[in-house]
């Protein structure tokens, strides 16, 4: 089978080789014990706040004149 005349093929191919290329390092704040812990403290916040009973209601509406 004869292969079909590709006009882009040579672009795709350099697309596709620097797509592959390596990656960029990780930054080394996304590694610090700060980034770490804030990241922990707003997991702990959060699953506390999921797991915490809704608030109670008021035993007597309250009724304001105006």
């Amino acid at each position: 089978m004869n292969s079909l005349p590709d006009a882009a093929g040579e672009g795709r191919r350099a697309w596709l080789r620097e797509m592959q290329g390596p990656c960029p390092r990780q930054s080394d704040f996304e590694k610090s014990f700060a980034w770490r812990l804030a990241f922990a403290t707003a997991a702990i916040v959060i699953t506390i706040n999921v797991l915490a009973p809704p608030p109670a209601a008021p035993e007597k509406p309250v009724h304001a004149t105006v």
